[in-house]
């Protein structure tokens, strides 16, 4: 959060977006509450899993070899996205990255880096969301940060069909400096999961490149 944003909040605080309460997008009593644990499961698949890693049976995807998910993407989670992304309330980054913090069950030894929002994406909402996101994350879990990775092309995959979504991302992401991600464990951070197909191309670009592991900390996932 910039210097401005934190005065923007300081003369009008934001409000809970579950029971407006004055000071938080959400409050810690409606976190507690209203937000559903996604568990320890595989992120394909939904099965539970020790440690939220993937199932033998989803492996071959190629995906991130552990994937933290904090919630279903519904009712106040939704919500909660809709504002960050749509309505421009930057503040929501904060109570997003508390929960993807508590649901983080990794070591500390991790680079954090954004899945990068599409370009087109960033000068209509004035923000990438997801480097926010990444930035306060990392801040959080006290790790470094890198926006390593760069998207090509401008697809929008907002209402896409699985399988459009899937082929739209085949080979959409390249590392920005190798030197940067050699022999690095690479936590990838976005805030929500739907297909899975993002979470892969990234995935793979990174190993690619010479990461020596990707594993992943998302928000919501779509069920």
């Amino acid at each position: 959060m910039s210097v401005l944003e934190a005065l923007v909040g300081l003369v009008t605080p934001p409000d809970c977006v579950a029971c407006g309460t004055e000071g938080s997008t959400l409050c810690t009593n409606c976190s507690d509450r209203l937000i559903k644990p996604f568990g320890e499961r595989c992120w394909r698949c939904n099965r539970l899993s020790s440690g939220s890693r993937t199932c033998a049976s989803c492996r071959h995807a190629g995906g991130p070899g552990r994937v933290w998910i904090s919630t279903i993407y519904e009712g106040v989670a939704q919500e909660l996205i809709q504002i960050y992304k749509f309505g421009h309330v930057r503040t929501a980054a904060q109570p997003i990255a508390q929960l993807m913090h508590d649901t983080f069950g990794g070591e500390a030894d991790y680079l954090v880096v954004p899945v990068p929002t599409a370009t087109a994406r960033v000068r209509e909402r004035g923000f990438g969301h997801s480097e926010l996101l990444a930035k306060t994350v990392a801040y959080q879990l006290r790790m470094p940060r890198d926006q390593a990775l760069r998207r090509l092309g401008q697809s929008r995959q907002l209402g896409s069909a699985r399988d459009d979504r899937l082929k739209q991302l085949e080979g959409k992401f390249v590392v920005k400096s190798h030197r940067a991600i050699i022999g690095k464990k690479i936590l990838l951070v976005d805030d929500v999961l739907t297909t899975g197909g993002t979470l892969i191309a990234a995935a793979q670009a990174l190993r690619a490149a010479g990461a020596a592991r990707v594993d992943a900390l998302v928000f919501a996932k779509r069920l």
